[in-house]
């Protein structure tokens, strides 16, 4: 520091006029502004920026909770007493059981997840006594598009208010980073609401897509709580296809209906779930992949019941999914993706001649929102 100050004095040393004298006056006490309030000026802006994100992230919220009320009041319902539940529905928790000790923490999770369904299911139902099933299980997933729109809003607030209270610059600075990805979940779910609304198949839909293309015209019996399957001839085998019951928004019971159904065909040769996957930046939406495993997102319950049997049974798990991106998963579903349901049905039929003899039995599960899909 004190060698660039004499750096700067040189010009008075050789009789410098004033003009100089005041360049180099204001440009050392910038410099020192800078070094002393550089972070806070730095600090302004950042958080200047990212208020505007919240206000935004805001309007979504109230957007969503006003779209949840109009939708709610067309069904017959109070529109006061709607008014109030709407905003107990979207800031309602679940509190996840404890994993000190993780013996039996799947089925404890099941428990809690059921529970904490069946209470907002019955919310909705208790304020819409005019609308049918199907309508019902649209609204619910209404329900969580506004919880998860709440929960963003309340989440950013939180590191915002605390990084503005405590002028903490790195805090503001991990927000900065984290916020165009929280912005675009966002934008994915407030995106949702008009499928949501209006019973549009959505890009989650694929999997009982397939399901449903493969069914046909085939009867269905219902397997477990809003699950269905249909048994076929196929290729000289005997397949068994299981999806969720539409065409309302709901996601069935997968991971109990396929125990069942391996109980049900014990001489089973083969398991096949079909599902939408999260693509990387730069992947084509439609692009198709093939595996091993169950493929099945959520909480992991229904994951772990499809592998507990499988492999108690000894049967062997195979997997195709089509990318697509968050927003595409939850809005209507794209040319891309639905064309791309004819491509995995020809994927399980080689997979089904490739791994399996004639007259085996293959279960063949349909795993998505069947929001639309009859």
């Amino acid at each position: 520091m004190l060698t660039w100050l004499r750096g700067m004095l040189v010009p008075l040393q050789v009789g410098a006029d004033a003009s100089t004298y005041l360049y180099y006056a204001i440009y050392t006490l910038l410099f020192v502004l800078m070094w002393i309030y550089g972070l806070r000026l730095s600090l302004y802006f950042t958080m200047r920026k990212m208020g505007k994100d919240m206000v935004r992230l805001e309007g979504m919220r109230e957007g969503a909770k006003a779209k949840l009320r109009d939708e709610l009041a067309k069904y017959g319902g109070d529109p006061a007493v709607i008014k109030g539940q709407v905003d107990q529905l979207v800031t309602s928790i679940m509190i996840e059981p404890v994993s000190m000790d993780p013996k039996g923490i799947v089925y404890k999770l099941d428990r809690i997840l059921k529970t904490y369904e069946n209470y907002f299911k019955s919310r909705v139902a208790s304020l819409t006594p005019n609308a049918d099933k199907t309508t019902r299980q649209n609204l619910s997933n209404l329900v969580e598009v506004g919880m998860a729109l709440d929960y963003l809003f309340r989440y950013v607030r939180h590191l915002y208010t605390s990084a503005k209270k405590e002028h903490d610059f790195m805090s503001s600075v991990i927000l900065q980073m984290n916020l165009p990805q929280l912005m675009e979940t966002a934008d994915a779910y407030y995106s949702s609401m008009g499928s949501f609304t209006k019973g549009e198949v959505i890009g989650d839909g694929l999997g009982p897509l397939v399901a449903s293309k493969i069914i046909a015209s085939n009867p269905v019996k219902l397997v477990d709580e809003e699950t269905v399957f249909s048994e076929m001839p196929y290729d000289g085998r005997k397949l068994v296809v299981v999806r969720a019951e539409g065409p309302g928004g709901t996601v069935g019971r997968p991971g109990e209906a396929i125990e069942k159904l391996l109980q049900l065909y014990p001489d089973t040769s083969m398991v096949v779930t079909v599902d939408a996957a999260l693509k990387l930046e730069g992947e084509r939406s439609g692009e198709i992949a093939e595996g091993i495993g169950a493929a099945i997102g959520g909480p992991g319950v229904d994951r772990f019941m499809i592998e507990e049997t499988a492999t108690k049974n000894r049967v062997p798990m195979y997997a195709v999914v089509v990318k697509m991106s968050e927003k595409e998963a939850i809005t209507a579903m794209k040319d891309e993706v639905k064309n791309a349901s004819d491509g995995v049905i020809a994927r399980v039929r080689k997979l089904i001649e490739d791994k399996t003899k004639p007259d085996a039995t293959v279960l063949l599960a349909g795993i998505g929102n069947t929001i639309g899909v009859r």
